[in-house]
C-alpha cells in the first residue's frame, strides 16, 4: 500500500482500506521530455519529491528522478487504458501536449476524461497562441479543440499558451546565415519569444498551486522581435555584423543548396523561418512574472550563448 495514503478499516473484513491522501499530489505527463524534465526540476523546489507523480511512456528511463523520491508511473497517450491509474491520487495534473499531430486531440481528450475519473481537481495544459477550434492552422485548431474539451469537462483548468521558444533562434541563425547575411522569408511577424525554462517554471508554479489562472493565458517573453530585429540584436551582442536580407522562400532554399545544404534540410529550415515571419500574435504578457515572481528572460540570454559558442 502506498505509504502516502491514510488508512481506515473495513469492520466486516477487518482489513485496511485506503482513503484520502495525507498530502496533495501533483502529476504531469511527458515527464521524460525536454519541457517535462525542466518542470520537474522547478517543481522539486516547490513541493516535496514524494508529492510528485511523473508519468511517462518509458518509466525505466527515469531512474534519476525516481531515486529522488518522485513517484514514476507508466502513462501512454496511445493507450488510454493506462491513464486513469497513472493519474490516481493527483490533486493537480499538468498535461504536456503530445507531438502526435493529427491524433493528439483524441489523446488529450482521453487524458482529460481519465483525469476527471481519477478525481483530479485541476488540469494545467500546454497550449499555443491563438488556439481555436475554428483556426485554419492545424496546430492551433488541435490546441483549440483540446481547450474546448477542457472547458466542457468538470475540472478546473488553465491553458498555458506558450509562445515560440527562444531556443529555436540558434538553429534559425545557423541554418539561414550565409556570410554576414541572414536570409529570411518575406513577412512581418514579431513573436514574443519565450525560453523553455520560463515556460517550465511557470507551469511548475501553476501546477503546485502557487499561482492561479483560469482558462487560457499567454505565456510570453518581454518583447516582440522579428527576424530582422534578431539579426540586429545578435550583431550588437556578438560584435560581428549580421544583416537580414529578405528574399522569396525559393531563393533562400536555392542559396542554401548552393552552399551545400541538402534540399530537404534547406526546405525545413526555411519552413520554420516562414512560420516565424508569419506569426500573427501581438500579445506581450507578464504572466511569467505574475506566476513566479521573476520576469521572463529576454532573447539576449540565448543570443549571448550563441555568440560565445
Amino acid at each position: 500500500m502506498d505509504k502516502r495514503l491514510r488508512t481506515s478499516y473495513d469492520k466486516q473484513k477487518n482489513i485496511p482500506v485506503p482513503s484520502e491522501r495525507v498530502f496533495p499530489m501533483y502529476a504531469l505527463t511527458g515527464a521524460n521530455g525536454q519541457l517535462g524534465r525542466l518542470v520537474l526540476q522547478h517543481l522539486l523546489m516547490l513541493v516535496p519529491a514524494d508529492q510528485i507523480i511523473a508519468t511517462t511512456r518509458n518509466p525505466h528511463r527515469f531512474d534519476h528522478f525516481e531515486t529522488r523520491g518522485i513517484i514514476v508511473r507508466h502513462a501512454d497517450f496511445a493507450d488510454p487504458a493506462t491513464l486513469q491509474a497513472a493519474f490516481a491520487g493527483a490533486k493537480s495534473l499538468l498535461i504536456i501536449s503530445t507531438n502526435d499531430i493529427g491524433h493528439r486531440v483524441e489523446q488529450h481528450q482521453a487524458a482529460i476524461e481519465a483525469a476527471a475519473l481519477a478525481g483530479v481537481r485541476q488540469i494545467v495544459y500546454t497550449s499555443c497562441p491563438e488556439a481555436s477550434a475554428h483556426a485554419s492552422s492545424p496546430i492551433k485548431q488541435e490546441h483549440g479543440l483540446t481547450e474546448s474539451a477542457l472547458a466542457a469537462s468538470s475540472v478546473a483548468w488553465t491553458a498555458l499558451r506558450n509562445h515560440l521558444y527562444t531556443e529555436a533562434l540558434p538553429y534559425i541563425i545557423n541554418s539561414l546565415r550565409i556570410g554576414d547575411q541572414l536570409l529570411i522569408p518575406e513577412g512581418q511577424g514579431k513573436p514574443a519569444w519565450i525560453t523553455r525554462e520560463d515556460c517550465a517554471r511557470t507551469a511548475a508554479f501553476v501546477l503546485a498551486g502557487k499561482s492561479h489562472f483560469s482558462g487560457p493565458v499567454d505565456v510570453t517573453g518581454p518583447e516582440r522581435l522579428g527576424l530582422t530585429d534578431i539579426a540586429q540584436r545578435y550583431s550588437s551582442i556578438s560584435g560581428h555584423p549580421l544583416t537580414a536580407r529578405v528574399l522569396p522562400e525559393h531563393e533562400i532554399i536555392a542559396q542554401l543548396i548552393a552552399k551545400g545544404v541538402p534540399a530537404q534540410v534547406a526546405a525545413g529550415a526555411v519552413g520554420i523561418a516562414s512560420g516565424v515571419v508569419h506569426d500573427t500574435t501581438s500579445t506581450v504578457s507578464t504572466i511569467v512574472e505574475q506566476a513566479t515572481g521573476t520576469p521572463a528572460s529576454p532573447v539576449d540570454v540565448v543570443l549571448r550563448f550563441l555568440a560565445a559558442s
